[in-house]
């Protein structure tokens, strides 16, 4: 267990994870993304619905722009009527019965569970009809595909094209770039979701930018080195991912905590500590070292990154 600085509250830790992670850099892709997100919006407004298939790889920040223009209408929304914005994740093996279970609840509609799939989608058309239902964001639709096989679930790309048939509201698909996949799969869905958009890893610029940001967020009393120094190392490691960035930054805070700063060593702690674990050694390349090694300074890369030394 991590010791916490009596400087510090549970608290100041739970809020900086919050703003981090709800953290967006308004650079070049994003104002692409928001722009076709707003006009699918629109469309629906004006009775011409407009569907989108938005990609981007994993940590890319798609579900945080989509939560970022859901938040942000919603402090200007001054309805008295539900919210006009749904937006859920797809299930673990997104089957059509339970694609439309998620909707449900997620409306907060109740149903019977011996409901017949054609009666659940009917109720399903019906509540997102009743409820004002403007925009509807179905987020991680790889979820379509088998997790092990990788084969499309079929029934549910064809459920999904009778869903836009039957509604007069703007869906917006997002999820990794292999979703693309899906408008091969079944020309009929593909002729339904007509804008498509691919969310690109940041450039160093808008990087060191974004660092900027969340370095602000971070409860310390002294500036991070993270916009002064090796922004580069930590660029070349997450790929200019935002996600992966974040997964890092909140990590090596909470081991910064003691020494009121977060250093260049927090960061390669981190990226060690990761390194041991299955899901993030993918992106890893630094050698490593021990407590004392780094402590030191004496941490490099491995060859392609010798310059670093």
């Amino acid at each position: 267990m991590l010791a916490i600085s009596s400087d510090f509250s549970s608290n100041d830790y739970v809020n900086t994870i919050t703003r981090i992670k709800g953290s967006v850099i308004k650079h070049i892709e994003f104002r692409k993304v928001i722009d076709a997100i707003s006009e699918c919006h629109n469309s629906t407004k004006i009775g011409c619905p407009n569907n989108l298939l938005l990609t981007g790889s994993s940590g890319s920040g798609k579900s945080a722009l989509l939560t970022y223009y859901k938040n942000k209408y919603l402090e200007r929304y001054n309805g008295d009527s539900v919210f006009p914005i749904l937006y859920l994740k797809s299930p673990l093996h997104a089957k059509p019965r339970e694609l439309a279970i998620s909707l449900l609840e997620q409306m907060d509609v109740n149903y019977r569970n011996n409901l017949s799939l054609s009666s659940m989608t009917n109720k399903v058309v019906e509540s997102i009809t009743q409820l004002g239902i403007e925009l509807i964001m179905l987020d991680d639709i790889e979820h379509l595909f088998d997790a092990t096989s990788l084969r499309i679930h079929s029934d549910s790309v064809e459920w999904l094209r009778m869903l836009f048939d039957n509604l007069q509201v703007s869906v917006i698909l997002s999820g990794l770039e292999v979703s693309n996949r899906l408008l091969l799969h079944n020309a009929a869905f593909a002729s339904r979701v007509l804008s498509r958009v691919t969310l690109s890893p940041l450039d160093e610029d808008e990087y060191a930018l974004f660092l900027q940001t969340i370095d602000s967020y971070l409860p310390f009393s002294e500036k991070s080195w993270l916009t002064e120094q090796a922004i580069e190392k930590l660029y070349l490691t997450t790929d200019g991912l935002p996600g992966y960035t974040k997964e890092i930054i909140i990590k090596a805070t909470r081991l910064a905590f003691e020494e009121d700063r977060l250093t260049d060593w927090h960061i390669i702690k981190t990226c060690n500590l990761l390194s041991r674990s299955s899901q993030n050694s993918r992106n890893l390349d630094f050698v490593l070292l021990d407590d004392q090694e780094l402590h030191t300074g004496q941490y490099r890369r491995k060859s392609k990154m010798e310059k670093f030394i």
